[in-house]
């Protein structure tokens, strides 16, 4: 495992420090675009989601390696026409696109089922299946082929170049999308006051019931999950007071305290690796030791990686007006939390 990362990581080293003299061979956009497939296929990049519907990419997710934005997989459709796609890019610049669309043969299905005579039977509906790869290598390449149309290059003409275009401008406003829900994450280095005793309203108006900072982060729900995992070692220090226990949070207790609200029982202590102090002060025995050392941070956050990464696909999402990390009461502004099944 750890002899295939290394390779990865040389791949893009090597590709970075390329890429500040001349343009990249499309062989060796190839071999990045493996290399990326291989980090995301082992869960080391960092994946985040728009809440809402992507006018131009419809569903829109982005994955992150080292805080930089290197894939995004977008896609959606109707029962007529369904299009994926796929954006690999490199220092913020997009190297490569892999657009496939399938849409619905009308006609064909017209002439074989006329609708005077038949019932709309959309079982019985076949598709177009065309693919294109767009890699942008000096020169660009254009590649495309399908179930009716077998074509592995094309001269770039003017409506090709146009299509590429458009595909480019699409690219651009997925990663703006994207990159206003990473200001909202990143905005928890901003809270000031965390919940702590209140009753949560909407307008958020009661400053004991946190900085609405905080909760907006928790209203990404699944969306920002593996972004604020991976601010568990991140020890900027805010002007938040942690009750009870003294000092203040950094960003990565706040993280956490986001991710637990939003997951509900994750086994703390069992992932920190040290008991619950019971006979003395309960809940210290956490800050004291993430507080320690960095590397214990570090460990509790490989060790949250390693759990959620398993327990992904089994959690459930139960409607609810509980809060987890504060003694709270009011509307939960999720409406629910995610546990992992079985675990009530």
């Amino acid at each position: 495992m750890r002899k295939i990362l290394y390779i990865i990581t040389f791949i893009l080293l090597t590709n970075n420090m390329f890429a500040q003299k001349n343009a990249l061979t499309e062989k060796e956009i190839s071999n990045y675009v493996f290399a990326i497939n291989q980090l995301k296929d082992k869960n080391q990049l960092v994946k985040i989601s728009l809440l809402d519907m992507s006018a131009c990419g419809i569903g829109v997710d982005g994955y992150y390696w080292n805080g930089n934005l290197v894939y995004i997989n977008a896609g959606g459709g109707n029962e007529l026409e369904l299009v994926k796609q796929e954006l690999f890019l490199r220092n913020d610049t997009i190297v490569r696109i892999d657009y496939k669309q399938f849409t619905a043969k009308l006609e064909t299905y017209e002439r074989n089922y006329p609708y005077d005579k038949y019932t709309w039977d959309l079982s019985k509906i076949t598709y177009t299946d065309t693919s294109y790869i767009i890699t942008f290598s000096n020169p660009t390449t254009f590649r495309k082929w399908g179930n009716e149309e077998k074509i592995n290059k094309k001269k770039i003409t003017p409506s090709i170049q146009q299509f590429i275009n458009e595909r480019l401008a699409c690219g651009q406003e997925m990663k703006n999308e994207l990159q206003s829900v990473m200001q909202q994450i990143d905005s928890l280095r901003f809270v000031q006051n965390m919940p702590y005793i209140c009753e949560y309203g909407f307008d958020n108006k009661l400053a004991d019931c946190g900085d609405k900072l905080y909760w907006n982060v928790v209203m990404l729900r699944d969306n920002a999950i593996e972004f604020l995992i991976d601010k568990l070692d991140d020890t900027t220090l805010t002007t938040a007071p942690v009750f009870y226990f003294g000092g203040n949070y950094t960003v990565a207790d706040i993280a956490f305290t986001a991710l637990t609200e939003i997951i509900h029982k994750i086994p703390v202590f069992e992932l920190l690796g040290v008991p619950f102090d019971e006979e003395g002060c309960g809940y210290c025995a956490y800050w004291q030791h993430l507080n320690e050392s960095f590397e214990n941070r570090q460990a509790f956050k490989t060790a949250v990686h390693k759990w959620y990464h398993t327990h992904k696909y089994n959690l459930e999402w139960i409607g609810s007006n509980d809060f987890y990390t504060c003694d709270c009461r009011g509307k939960h502004p999720n409406g629910g939390h995610f546990e992992v099944e079985g675990s009530r």
